[in-house]
């Protein structure tokens, strides 16, 4: 028979290998910004909220920051890598709603929303741009279209 320790780290462990959603190794970070977002930043190791705005040099205040991202608590512990915060709202200047990634044309004036199974091939059936269009248009996507985020924006007409 093992000790009560051993069994219950036994299960503790089988557990998490269950029941944690893995991608490509880490767990998925939560998300939860305002719906008027328009800019979004992905939390690298060691940021600090106070960080984070200096790295926008400053545009915005501490209670801005707190206030675009509720999830955040006041103290600015909770901030996980991976995890997208809301650094700016209002209306964005391609016409797309948050989240988009980098480089969306700056002409763009037509927007599809990534949903699960789509691929870019996928993406170009469904909206009728060529292939070629939607990788100039959206060229944060890789030549093999494997980045795609699902709940993402991408430019589909300019």
């Amino acid at each position: 028979m093992l000790p009560i320790t051993t069994a219950v780290a036994l299960v503790l462990a089988a557990a998490h290998s269950v029941f944690a959603a893995p991608v490509a190794d880490v767990l998925v970070a939560r998300q939860g910004y305002v719906a008027q977002c328009t800019e979004i930043y992905t939390v690298l190791a060691g940021d600090r909220c106070i960080d984070i705005i200096a790295k926008y040099g400053s545009a915005f205040t501490l209670q801005e920051f707190y206030s675009w991202n509720p999830q955040v608590n006041s103290a600015c512990t909770n901030l996980y890598i991976g995890q997208q915060v809301c650094v700016g709202v209002g209306t964005t200047p391609t016409g797309c709603a948050a989240p988009t990634m980098p480089g969306l044309a700056a002409e763009c004036t037509s927007c599809y929303q990534v949903v699960e199974g789509d691929t870019c091939w996928v993406v170009v059936a469904k909206t009728g741009v060529t292939l070629g269009n939607f990788y100039s248009w959206n060229p944060s996507i890789n030549a093999d279209c494997t980045n795609l985020l699902l709940g993402y924006n991408y430019c589909v007409g300019v």
